[in-house]
């Protein structure tokens, strides 16, 4: 089993699995790009669609001014995002 460390919506690295070693029990935290709840509505590959479609239709901006860029374009984020929630 692969444990995944990005966004299932934009691709952020969390630095940790937003949904646990499992891939079953998410840690219900804030992602800093695109403000999913890890958890909520990432919770199918349909929902985590629909959440990137409404995020990238208001411009994909970065939503916590607070945490620093990570210096990658959405494009080249949005190729981490884990397979299965393209």
């Amino acid at each position: 089993m692969t444990v995944h460390h990005h966004c299932r919506v934009c691709g952020y690295d969390w630095g940790e699995p937003p949904w646990g070693i499992t891939g079953e029990t998410p840690n219900f935290e804030i992602c800093p790009v695109c403000e999913v709840e890890a958890g909520y509505e990432d919770h199918s590959p349909e929902s985590t669609r629909a959440y990137r479609a409404s995020w990238l239709a208001r411009g994909a901006p970065w939503a916590d001014a607070e945490v620093p860029h990570d210096g990658l374009t959405t494009e080249e984020r949005l190729r981490h995002v884990p397979a299965g929630f393209e």
